[in-house]
């Protein structure tokens, strides 16, 4: 019988040796656990237990441990029906452990077998303490059944999902790491680290331990912590430095650090004008300095922030990011790092054998997370300027963008303007301030710092001016995100301080229910600054108090974005579930909905700034055109023109499964452009035509959309060459709230994209971003076949072979390899998508032809394994693979033996 299995000899040292992880219950805490202990009675065990080493000899010992042993079990019984038993249990459990390492004999490990089975039982409140003896019951378990490498690896998993959501979380996963490396398994590796960076990315401790542990890779991290500046002003990261791309620069007097900072601050003077707003550079100096090494930095000409590092190399977060210096750390404007294992501060030499900060500064400029348009749209929407405008256009002072989007009730009904009121020429002058995307991302560092002060100055006089107004909330809502805006810009502290000060006192002041949204936003940001604050407990507060589920979406965008503010990547996602299911229609939502939906901010938002090597450039384009749809149910409502002037509605003038979209600036087309647009119309659609005439049921259709020019313009843009498919314009062109709604980005000098069901779903977007690689055409392909193969699964699922068939069999009909041509050569075999070659060993499987099956799934598998091999990563992708393969090989043997 299972109660009676006796814990094997070899199981026992590495199960024992778990206590190195702190995983070992240390006295304080077990008395400390519940207010139900009976703390005496444990305090005399653990007294009792202590003095049993004193025992003259080993005979002793031991039986003075078996003493102890057995009046604590006495004391369970007293305590069967409480929970204090537990900590009674767990007492137990250490003291059977000593016995063991004193007299490790059969009856011995059965009964420590016997109590870990009971320890497990308890709930999750004592989860610290039964997690030792959950993994021994597990493995011992396992060593029972004969389980070798890949079931102990397999166990891991249930027992760290087990202890996801308790005090012990962390641990648990550093326990089923360092098993995991022990094992081999590279797959529960790579797990295991996608659970730390949603549950435990901001973790100096959990940094440090990957960094141990996984050595020869690259750690991706976001840079945590709370910093005094040389002036007593706090900064808190990845809060402070979100929006734009940072290097912190560790450095001492001592091993070069000086001669870092000279080479660094004068490449950076040099290039003032380019790093603004795009790249800030901040000094912690290590040797703790009373100006923190300010005096220095000044003397280098550079006007760099200066923070404090408390304990100079002994920080944790020098052991965390630095651990090398002088040392350069550049986090992304999403507040991610990448921590190289093997990775020096050296830079390339110039000409003179001296290092050369001004290359190294040019190659930092050049990469995407200084790029102008990248870092300008996130500094846009951590300031929130999309809380303020109103994509369908302008402002009615009757019905304000926050109206429309937070309000509720009766709150919705149209303002009453009085005499009272605000003018509506002054809010229309400082709403102009506020640039509407994409034109705001294109906007130069100055021109932004510009309109946000312009608007800064005119709420200020507005305010003054009509301090009695029912309407001036309207006022203090764009103060507050114009003096967020200039935060974000300039890294002015500051100018944060009079945000949060203007919000206090505009929730002093009042405003309609559910539009005080954009004030609440301000305070929590700075309640979040301080280093005692509980982050889950603001956020979840903001939320509760706004109305909780029922919240209006931009409550939970401002939730998203604070949860970026302190690296609560699970809640980030959480709050992206809650937005994308419920709040994707709403006019004032589709700037933050587009953003969350776009595949480029998708890939990048939570990767570290990282792309030497490479494997790194084919990850990013495998992960670009993967097929999945986008996970919202966004309905597309719009009406476009044709070239003769008639209407072209969506969803109601739809005559195919699928319609594609291009959108583009219009030509001409007969010389090469400056723009980086396509030379020639046949280029600019080719991909996705070609992609469309290869299907044979012409489901899929293809659309030109301009957005400049009027009919005769685009028709002369021609000249003689024909259009490669029909040609639209998009009235009102860029201004039009299609463009908010769809989240085209930088379409004067890139191709968007968007592909459509018949019934409107917006299946998928490709923004400007994400076609700078010119593979728009593959991701809409890659997406149609993706649908490709759910229906033959879904076709399959009911039973509709015939179905399935006729879809898979009209888009990859089956290869006879003996077949030839009208002369008599081998006809070459057609490449085949890999989601229509898993579709049709799906269809083979059910139709039981299991050579055919096996054939399309082990291509499957070798086309993975050398996509995988080219981005040194395995996939989910190889794995259900290789999980249909081993299916079919089951499924084929089990037919074999049943005839």
């Amino acid at each position: 019988m299972r109660k009676n299995f006796i814990i094997p000899r070899a199981l026992l040292p590495g199960l024992l040796a778990f206590a190195a992880f702190g995983l070992s219950m240390p006295e304080s805490t077990a008395q400390e656990a519940a207010p139900a202990a009976p703390k005496e009675v444990i305090a005399e065990f653990e007294k009792a237990l202590a003095s049993a080493k004193d025992g003259s000899s080993a005979a002793r010992h031991r039986l003075a441990v078996k003493r102890v042993i057995r009046d604590a079990e006495e004391s369970l019984a007293s305590h069967a029906n409480s929970p204090s038993r537990f900590l009674i249990l767990e007492f137990i459990f250490r003291a059977r452990q000593q016995l063991i390492a004193l007299d490790d004999d059969g009856e011995n490990r059965k009964a420590l077998l016997e109590t870990c089975r009971e320890l497990a039982k308890a709930p999750d409140e004592f989860a610290e303490l039964r997690i030792e003896a959950d993994l021994l019951v597990s493995q011992a378990d396992l060593a029972k059944q004969g389980g070798n490498a890949e079931a102990r690896a397999k166990a891991l998993r249930p027992l760290v999902d087990r202890y996801a959501n308790t005090p012990v979380a962390a641990k648990v996963l550093r326990m089923a790491m360092v098993m995991a490396l022990e094992l081999g398994d590279n797959r529960l590796v790579t797990d295991l680290q996608e659970m730390i960076e949603k549950r435990f990315a901001g973790d100096l401790e959990m940094i440090a331990f990957q960094r141990d542990k996984l050595g020869g890779q690259v750690v991706g991290a976001p840079f945590t912590g709370t910093f005094e500046r040389s002036d007593g002003k706090m900064l808190r990261f990845p809060m402070d430095g979100l929006g734009r791309s940072t290097m912190f620069v560790f450095w001492s007097k001592e091993n070069g650090g000086q001669e870092l900072l000279k080479g660094l601050a004068a490449a950076a003077l040099e290039k003032k004008d380019e790093l603004a707003g795009r790249l800030e550079i901040i000094s912690f100096n290590l040797d703790e300095l009373p100006d923190a090494g300010e005096s220095i930095v000044r003397g280098h000409g550079a006007d760099w922030q200066v923070l404090r590092l408390p304990g100079g190399k002994k920080n944790p977060v020098y052991d965390a990011y630095v651990r090398i210096d002088p040392r350069i750390l550049t986090v992304s404007p999403t507040g991610c790092t990448a921590l190289v294992m093997s990775g020096t501060t050296k830079q390339k030499a110039n000409s003179e054998g001296e290092p050369d900060y001004g290359r190294m500064l040019q190659s930092t400029l050049a990469r995407y997370w200084t790029d102008p348009r990248y870092v300008a749209q996130l500094s846009s929407l951590m300031a929130g300027d999309f809380l303020v405008l109103d994509p369908v256009g302008g402002i009615d002072p009757t019905r304000p963008p926050e109206l429309k989007a937070f309000a509720k009730g009766e709150a919705t009904q149209p303002l009453t303007r009085t005499t009272a009121s605000v003018p509506e020429e002054t809010l229309s002058t400082i709403q102009k301030c506020f640039v509407a995307p994409p034109q705001r991302y294109r906007l130069t560092h100055t021109e932004a710092r510009a309109s946000y002060a312009k608007a800064v100055e005119l709420c200020r006089k507005t305010i003054i001016d009509h301090p009695a107004a029912p309407d001036l909330w309207i006022v203090h809502n764009r103060l507050i995100v114009a003096l967020l805006g200039l935060w974000k810009t300039d890294a002015d502290l500051g100018q944060l301080e009079a945000a949060i000060a203007e919000s206090k006192a505009a929730l002093a002041a009042g405003c309609p229910p559910g539009c005080d949204v954009v004030a609440r936003f301000c305070v929590a940001s700075g309640a979040l600054r301080d280093p005692a604050a509980n982050p889950h407990h603001l956020l979840d507060q903001l939320v509760a108090d706004c109305g909780g589920e029922k919240a209006a979406g931009p409550v939970f965008s401002v939730a998203a974005l604070l949860a970026l503010d302190v690296a609560d990547r699970k809640r980030f996602e959480d709050y992206r579930k809650i937005i994308l299911k419920n709040h994707t229609e709403t006019p004032m939502m589709w700037t933050f909905t587009s953003f969350l939906l776009d595949r480029y901010h998708d890939y990048w938002l939570f990767q570290a700034p990282f792309t030497a090597g490479w494997s790194y450039g084919r990850r990013q384009d495998f992960f670009l055109t993967k097929g999945e749809p986008e996970d919202a149910r966004r309905m597309l409502r719009t009406e476009l023109k044709t070239l003769d002037g008639g209407a072209f509605r969506i969803p109601e003038d739809l005559d195919s499964q699928w319609t594609a979209i291009i959108f583009s600036k219009a030509g001409p087309w007969n010389k090469k452009r400056d723009d980086g647009l396509p030379s020639s119309p046949e280029r600019l659609a080719k991909p996705v035509a070609d992609f469309a005439a290869s299907r044979p049921a012409g489901d899929v259709k293809v659309y030109l959309a301009m957005l400049d020019g009027d009919a005769a313009t685009i028709r002369a843009g021609f000249g003689a060459k024909e259009a490669p498919c029909p040609v639209l314009t998009v009235p009102g062109g860029i201004d039009n709230p299609l463009i908010q709604r769809l989240g085209i980005l930088s379409e004067d000098n890139q191709i968007n994209s968007v592909l459509i069901g018949k019934d409107g779903r917006i299946a998928v977007v490709v923004s400007g971003l994400a076609t700078q690689s010119g593979r728009e055409g593959t991701v809409l392909a890659h997406v149609i076949e993706h649908n490709d193969r759910e229906f033959v699964s879904a076709a399959l699922e009911r039973g509709d072979i015939e179905a399935a068939k006729a879809r898979i069999f009209s888009l990859a009909p089956p290869f006879d390899p003996q077949a030839v041509d009208n002369r008599g050569r081998p006809l070459k075999k057609p490449q085949v998508s890999l989601s229509h070659l898993v579709a049709r060993a799906r269809l083979y499987v059910a139709l039981k032809e299991w050579d055919k099956a096996l054939a399309d799934a082990g291509e499957v598998v070798q086309r993975q394994l050398g996509t995988d091999g080219g981005m040194s990563l395995r996939t989910d992708e190889l794995d259900e693979a290789e999980q249909l393969k081993d299916t079919i090989l089951k499924l084929q043997a089990q037919s074999k033996e049943s005839r």
